[in-house]
């Protein structure tokens, strides 16, 4: 006689903490990896600043207008790792999600593990259909306010010092101005220049000060 075959395919209680626990560990790795990826970037970023001020000051001859390669590269730095912010992101919003609604009610004996629990519907969905959970401007304001802005102002005053010292030592604002030329352009205009560009890495480390991404999502019912 063959083998009956079973119509209810549902797992026990038991069978689901297993399953989770062990998806746990995977998406607690995967995070991870994203978060070492963030970590490789900015030590990249980090080495190109010193390396870009190192061979700068170490060449007379090279003007103050470098600077501007220097700003350029790791700006798109910034924009790789903002990239890798918004998939670190994403998958610590399930590490967390398990952390608050898993493992901590686990362990306090207050486990919400049935089928309408909105903890499992949320990583379910999520599953099925993921996605950021934060913007790539925000991500990018992140990452300022976080490295950048310190990168950013190490290069600007590397610049200011570039003018100051090359290629004669500026004894007044006038030769100042004059050495902050690049080409045809004033130097009033090139400051302007530097000035608009500070403003504007303020204005993303505002945005980066606001919400912090997938976490806000979990926060709010820590209460429940």
């Amino acid at each position: 006689m063959p083998d009956t075959i079973r119509d209810d395919q549902s797992l026990s209680r038991a069978e689901t903490i297993t399953a989770v626990i062990h998806y746990y560990r995977a998406e607690s790795a995967r995070a991870l990896a994203w978060r070492e990826r963030l970590d490789r970037t900015t030590n990249w970023a980090v080495a190109a600043t010193a390396a870009f001020l190192g061979f700068v000051f170490s060449h007379p001859e090279i003007t103050h207008a470098a600077f501007v390669f220097g700003l350029v590269m790791v700006y798109i730095l910034l924009f790789v790792e903002a990239r890798r912010f918004r998939f670190y992101d994403a998958y610590e919003y399930r590490v967390r999600l398990l952390h608050q609604e898993f493992v901590a009610r686990l362990l306090k004996g207050r486990l919400d593990f049935s089928a309408e629990a909105q903890w499992r519907i949320d990583l379910a969905e999520d599953l099925l259909h993921p996605r950021y959970k934060m913007g790539a401007l925000q991500a990018i304001g992140q990452r300022v306010h976080a490295n950048y802005i310190y990168l950013f102002a190490v290069l600007l005053g590397g610049w200011l010092l570039k003018i100051k010292l090359h290629p004669l030592i500026a004894r007044s604002w006038d030769q100042y101005l004059e050495q902050a030329s690049v080409g045809g352009l004033p130097g009033f205009w090139s400051l302007l220049f530097m000035a608009v560009f500070v403003l504007h890495l303020f204005y993303l480390r505002h945005v980066g000060q606001r919400a912090k991404g997938g976490r806000d999502l979990i926060y709010p019912r820590q209460g429940g």
